[in-house]
């Protein structure tokens, strides 16, 4: 029988905690005879649930109490815990996954009494994932060629090893026969046919509520003649339970649609033909995830429709993740009159534990602006009238960088010569930004790789389409 109980009360149990900041409360022990407890461990964590096997991860951990306790006594330890940044909570029909903080009382010779309250966490930005999916892209292209080579080692070879081995040779072929034939029928053919055939898109990950953009080039080496090119946008979650020859695999698909991109036409040998294309993705769409053997998959698989020929089919896989302009947790809004008055009315001093000041006047902090964006970010005329009205003011600040941005200076007026901008997140609040890089620090970023950076800036604007602060940052003198 346990001596103590444990229960955990948190400041702002309905808030929705944005991924990134703090979860605070107190653990109560209630204390039924005299105990000694090696160590009162407090923890945040997130971890799955569902078909899948469960993975999970804790992103802060503190020991509250080493010590004595006395029956009858009641003590509350005060905590503050991180939250991860990724992933955030989701409930799904095969997965879930959920963040906690966890309490357990370590007693010697005795059940540890253990407590666990779960809390809501919003993301305030994604995952590195978009140049893990490039480079697995990539290496399904390099698979293709190796493919190819081998289906012709591998028939060369089928006479030579059949007569010397017999049946087991043959067995041993038959698997990477099947495969080369699959190979022949649904990619060399079609390829023959058509020619260079590429899917382009704008971005490498959208944000829910937006629409990804791109386009189907194909320039045949014939006249094709086709019956349609259609687009298949689905969204599923796959999970993996077991291992071995245990493993079982369940799919679930939330997300179904078919859209035809083109009718029957005949292609010309020789000539680009542009198909756009145009993906919406659901104002409620969960984001993407990748959790060990817990998955939640967007793709768009194109189809090209040939008559008496194999068709030409590929899956393009989306990254939804996102924007920033919906992560957070339940702080009051302020009004744009309120906000102005608080940047224009900041003190003339600062503390230099925050991080930096204008070069100016005010004076006012980087941490106090970034903390007056935060608060109206949800309302797009107040965010905007807001960046209106500070852009144009320099700060030292840092910041958590993200990933850097395909699109370069044509697609943004704010991006250097020669440069590029990177979505990063300030530290406490999370606000998502964007920072234009000029050329001249090219190299230290492409070092720091997901470090925190620190430099000067100035901010431009806002980033109404991702909800991000835009800061242009100062070339090293």
């Amino acid at each position: 029988m346990a001596k103590c109980d444990l229960s955990i009360i948190l400041d702002d149990p309905q808030a929705a905690h944005a991924g990134g900041g703090k979860v605070s409360g107190v653990v109560r022990v209630q204390v039924d005879a005299d105990v000694a407890c090696k160590g009162l461990e407090v923890k945040s964590l997130w971890r799955t649930h569902g078909r899948g096997n469960v993975a999970t991860d804790t992103a802060g951990t503190l020991t509250l109490f080493e010590g004595q306790w006395q029956a009858g006594e009641t003590q509350e330890y005060r905590f503050e815990l991180p939250i991860a940044h990724w992933p955030p909570s989701f409930q799904g029909y095969y997965l879930s996954v959920d963040h906690y903080v966890d309490a357990r009382a370590k007693i010697p010779w005795a059940f540890d009494p253990k407590a666990s309250e779960p809390f809501q966490v919003v993301a305030s930005c994604g995952p590195e994932e978009t140049q893990a999916t490039e480079q697995s892209a990539q290496m399904k292209g390099i698979a293709g060629c190796f493919v190819s080579m081998f289906v012709l080692a591998a028939l060369v070879g089928f006479g030579l090893t059949l007569t010397a081995f017999g049946v087991f040779a043959l067995l041993l072929l038959i698997i990477p026969l099947l495969g080369g034939v699959w190979w022949f029928f649904r990619k060399f053919l079609p390829k023959y046919l058509l020619g260079d055939v590429r899917v382009d898109f704008s971005e490498s990950y959208v944000s829910p509520g937006a629409t990804a953009s791109g386009q189907l080039v194909i320039r045949p080496r014939k006249n094709v003649s086709i019956n349609e090119i259609d687009l298949h946008f689905h969204a599923r979650e796959r999970c993996v339970s077991g291992s071995g020859s245990n493993r079982t695999t369940h799919r679930h698909t939330f997300v179904d649609t078919h859209e035809s991109i083109h009718a029957a036409t005949t292609l010309t040998a020789g000539k680009e033909h542009r198909f756009p294309l145009n993906v919406s993705i659901p104002e409620d769409a969960a984001y993407s995830l990748n959790l060990s053997d817990n998955e939640v998959i967007w793709s768009t698989t194109l189809r090209v429709d040939i008559p008496r020929w194999p068709d030409w089919v590929k899956e393009i896989p989306l990254l939804v993740l996102p924007s920033g302009e919906n992560a957070g947790s339940n702080e009051a809004k302020a009004s744009p009159a309120d906000v102005l008055s608080a940047v224009s009315a900041s003190p003339q001093s600062f503390d230099a534990t925050d991080t930096g000041g204008m070069e100016g006047a005010n004076q006012i902090t980087f941490k106090e602006t970034a903390h007056h964006v935060w608060s109206v970010r949800e309302d797009r005329s107040q965010v905007e009238e807001l960046a209106e009205a500070i852009s144009g003011l320099s700060f030292d600040l840092e910041a958590e960088i993200e990933r850097r941005l395909l699109y370069a200076g044509e697609d943004d007026p704010h991006v250097f010569k020669d440069g590029y901008a990177v979505w990063a997140h300030y530290l406490d609040p999370p606000l998502p930004l964007v920072l234009y890089v000029p050329h001249e620090l090219a190299d230290e970023f492409e070092q720091i790789g997901r470090d925190v950076w620190r430099g000067s800036g100035t901010i431009v604007g806002w980033d109404a389409l991702h909800g991000r602060l835009q800061i242009k940052l100062e070339s090293p003198s």
